[in-house]
């Protein structure tokens, strides 16, 4: 007998896997920063950096060629 497949049961198992992806995410990034060596930064700097990772959680990204650009 084959299960009808439901617009429910597709949601869940696209936010189980969003919710895996995130974890995984979580984890590489720990891994990167961990890996980095330690350094003092300015409050204005971290909070740069800050705004950059969310904004890459968020999807917002940039080319190569727009970063090397940039002054």
């Amino acid at each position: 007998m084959v299960e009808q497949v439901t617009l429910e049961m597709i949601y869940n198992e696209v936010r189980r896997v969003n919710e895996r992806l995130r974890a995984i995410e979580d984890i590489i990034e720990e891994v990167v920063v961990k890996g980095l060596p330690e350094v003092t930064l300015s409050k204005k700097k971290t909070r740069e950096i800050e705004e950059s990772v969310r904004e890459m959680k968020k999807g917002n990204c940039v080319s190569l060629e727009e970063l090397q650009s940039a002054p």
